[in-house]
Protein backbone atom coordinates (compact mmCIF):
# COMPACT_ATOMS: atom_id res chain seq x y z
CA UNK A 1 0.00 0.00 0.00
CA UNK A 2 1.36 3.51 -1.21
CA UNK A 3 2.53 5.30 1.96
CA UNK A 4 3.41 2.15 4.13
CA UNK A 5 7.00 1.74 5.51
CA UNK A 6 7.09 -2.07 3.23
CA UNK A 7 6.04 0.57 0.35
CA UNK A 8 8.83 2.81 0.78
CA UNK A 9 11.20 0.24 1.28
CA UNK A 10 10.41 -1.16 -2.13
CA UNK A 11 10.35 2.05 -4.01
CA UNK A 12 13.68 2.58 -2.35
CA UNK A 13 15.19 -0.91 -3.75
CA UNK A 14 13.75 -0.22 -7.04
CA UNK A 15 15.52 3.04 -7.15
CA UNK A 16 18.96 1.56 -6.23
CA UNK A 17 18.51 -0.81 -8.54
CA UNK A 18 17.45 1.89 -11.19
CA UNK A 19 20.71 3.82 -10.54
CA UNK A 20 23.08 0.88 -10.36
CA UNK A 21 21.69 -0.33 -13.84
CA UNK A 22 22.24 3.32 -15.09
CA UNK A 23 25.48 3.34 -13.35
CA UNK A 24 26.92 0.18 -15.18
CA UNK A 25 25.60 1.59 -18.68
CA UNK A 26 27.15 5.04 -18.42
CA UNK A 27 30.79 3.50 -16.67
CA UNK A 28 30.21 0.57 -19.47
CA UNK A 29 30.02 3.05 -22.65
CA UNK A 30 31.28 6.55 -21.58
CA UNK A 31 33.23 8.81 -24.33
CA UNK A 32 36.25 11.22 -22.36
CA UNK A 33 34.63 14.59 -22.86
CA UNK A 34 37.64 15.74 -25.51
CA UNK A 35 38.25 19.64 -23.91
CA UNK A 36 37.82 22.29 -26.74
CA UNK A 37 36.80 25.88 -27.36
CA UNK A 38 33.19 24.50 -27.67
CA UNK A 39 30.73 25.64 -24.82
CA UNK A 40 27.59 23.21 -24.59
CA UNK A 41 25.12 23.82 -22.54
CA UNK A 42 22.30 21.60 -20.68
CA UNK A 43 20.20 21.63 -18.13
CA UNK A 44 20.46 19.52 -15.23
CA UNK A 45 17.81 17.59 -13.44
CA UNK A 46 17.86 20.49 -10.90
CA UNK A 47 16.53 22.72 -13.17
CA UNK A 48 20.28 24.29 -13.46
CA UNK A 49 22.60 25.07 -16.52
CA UNK A 50 25.81 23.49 -17.42
CA UNK A 51 28.36 23.47 -19.66
CA UNK A 52 30.77 21.65 -21.06
CA UNK A 53 34.01 22.90 -22.72
CA UNK A 54 34.32 20.52 -25.85
CA UNK A 55 36.23 19.79 -29.29
CA UNK A 56 34.37 20.90 -32.64
CA UNK A 57 33.85 17.28 -33.50
CA UNK A 58 32.14 16.49 -30.43
CA UNK A 59 30.33 19.61 -30.25
CA UNK A 60 28.68 18.25 -33.70
CA UNK A 61 28.22 14.67 -32.70
CA UNK A 62 25.87 15.97 -30.01
CA UNK A 63 24.09 18.22 -32.01
CA UNK A 64 23.75 15.26 -34.61
CA UNK A 65 22.31 12.87 -32.45
CA UNK A 66 25.84 10.45 -31.81
CA UNK A 67 26.51 11.79 -28.31
CA UNK A 68 24.13 12.07 -25.66
CA UNK A 69 24.54 13.82 -22.09
CA UNK A 70 23.12 11.54 -19.41
CA UNK A 71 23.32 11.17 -15.67
CA UNK A 72 25.77 9.01 -14.12
CA UNK A 73 23.94 7.89 -10.67
CA UNK A 74 27.13 8.08 -7.65
CA UNK A 75 26.23 7.11 -4.35
CA UNK A 76 26.33 10.51 -3.13
CA UNK A 77 25.65 12.90 -5.95
CA UNK A 78 24.35 12.67 -9.91
CA UNK A 79 28.04 13.35 -12.45
CA UNK A 80 26.94 13.94 -16.55
CA UNK A 81 28.82 12.21 -18.65
CA UNK A 82 29.17 11.93 -23.00
CA UNK A 83 27.75 8.32 -24.18
CA UNK A 84 26.90 7.14 -27.40
CA UNK A 85 23.72 7.14 -28.65
CA UNK A 86 22.88 4.03 -28.28
CA UNK A 87 23.33 4.08 -24.80
CA UNK A 88 21.50 7.04 -24.43
CA UNK A 89 18.53 5.30 -26.04
CA UNK A 90 18.89 2.55 -23.56
CA UNK A 91 19.20 5.10 -20.36
CA UNK A 92 15.83 6.99 -22.25
CA UNK A 93 14.20 3.21 -21.83
CA UNK A 94 15.11 2.97 -18.38
CA UNK A 95 14.87 6.38 -17.09
CA UNK A 96 13.58 9.21 -19.56
CA UNK A 97 15.25 11.82 -16.45
CA UNK A 98 18.36 10.38 -16.79
CA UNK A 99 19.08 12.06 -20.32
CA UNK A 100 19.87 15.23 -20.05
CA UNK A 101 20.40 16.00 -23.85
CA UNK A 102 20.08 14.01 -26.72
CA UNK A 103 18.93 14.96 -30.34
CA UNK A 104 17.11 11.90 -31.00
CA UNK A 105 15.11 12.00 -34.49
CA UNK A 106 11.51 11.87 -33.40
CA UNK A 107 11.38 13.39 -29.68
CA UNK A 108 14.58 15.48 -29.10
CA UNK A 109 15.45 16.04 -25.29
CA UNK A 110 16.56 19.01 -23.39
CA UNK A 111 16.99 21.37 -26.44
CA UNK A 112 16.74 25.24 -25.68
CA UNK A 113 17.45 28.39 -27.69
CA UNK A 114 19.83 30.72 -27.29
CA UNK A 115 16.91 33.45 -25.46
CA UNK A 116 15.90 30.43 -23.40
CA UNK A 117 19.78 30.14 -22.05
CA UNK A 118 20.06 33.51 -21.72
CA UNK A 119 16.85 33.87 -19.43
CA UNK A 120 17.59 30.92 -17.42
CA UNK A 121 21.35 32.52 -16.65
CA UNK A 122 20.19 35.42 -15.74
CA UNK A 123 17.34 33.59 -13.43
CA UNK A 124 20.20 31.85 -11.37
CA UNK A 125 21.90 34.79 -11.39
CA UNK A 126 19.02 36.60 -9.80
CA UNK A 127 18.33 33.71 -7.47
CA UNK A 128 14.64 33.29 -9.23
CA UNK A 129 15.16 30.15 -11.46
CA UNK A 130 12.60 27.92 -10.49
CA UNK A 131 13.90 24.09 -9.45
CA UNK A 132 12.39 22.00 -11.64
CA UNK A 133 10.02 19.11 -10.08
CA UNK A 134 11.98 16.16 -12.28
CA UNK A 135 11.78 13.22 -10.22
CA UNK A 136 10.60 9.65 -10.76
CA UNK A 137 7.03 8.22 -10.08
CA UNK A 138 9.41 6.33 -7.23
CA UNK A 139 11.03 9.98 -6.13
CA UNK A 140 14.90 9.33 -4.44
CA UNK A 141 16.48 11.60 -2.28
CA UNK A 142 19.41 12.65 -4.59
CA UNK A 143 22.28 15.41 -3.59
CA UNK A 144 22.59 18.29 -6.21
CA UNK A 145 25.56 17.80 -7.60
CA UNK A 146 28.46 19.54 -9.78
CA UNK A 147 28.58 17.84 -12.95
CA UNK A 148 31.92 15.93 -13.48
CA UNK A 149 33.58 18.68 -15.85
CA UNK A 150 30.92 20.72 -16.04
CA UNK A 151 30.95 24.56 -14.60
CA UNK A 152 28.78 27.01 -12.94
CA UNK A 153 26.53 28.74 -15.49
CA UNK A 154 27.85 30.72 -17.88
CA UNK A 155 29.79 33.99 -18.51
CA UNK A 156 28.07 36.49 -19.80
CA UNK A 157 28.21 37.09 -23.85
CA UNK A 158 29.33 33.13 -24.54
CA UNK A 159 27.44 31.65 -27.43
CA UNK A 160 25.11 28.55 -26.88
CA UNK A 161 24.61 26.19 -29.68
CA UNK A 162 21.61 28.19 -31.76
CA UNK A 163 19.16 24.86 -31.99
CA UNK A 164 15.36 25.03 -31.97
CA UNK A 165 13.73 24.03 -28.37
CA UNK A 166 11.81 20.31 -29.00
CA UNK A 167 7.96 20.56 -28.94
CA UNK A 168 8.82 17.54 -26.51
CA UNK A 169 11.39 19.22 -24.16
CA UNK A 170 12.19 17.70 -21.42
CA UNK A 171 11.79 20.23 -18.83
CA UNK A 172 8.40 21.14 -19.85
CA UNK A 173 6.85 17.68 -20.15
CA UNK A 174 6.94 16.82 -15.85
Amino acid sequence: MPGSKAYQRAESKRQVELDRALRELVLGSQVPVEAGETTFYFMTRKGKLRRLELSPAQAKQLEEGELGVVERPEPAQIEHSLVPASAAEQMFALSKKSVRFFNRKDNPVGFMNDEEIKAQQAAEAAGTAPELSDEPEGASDEAPAEPEGASEAPAEGEAAPAEPKASGDEAQND
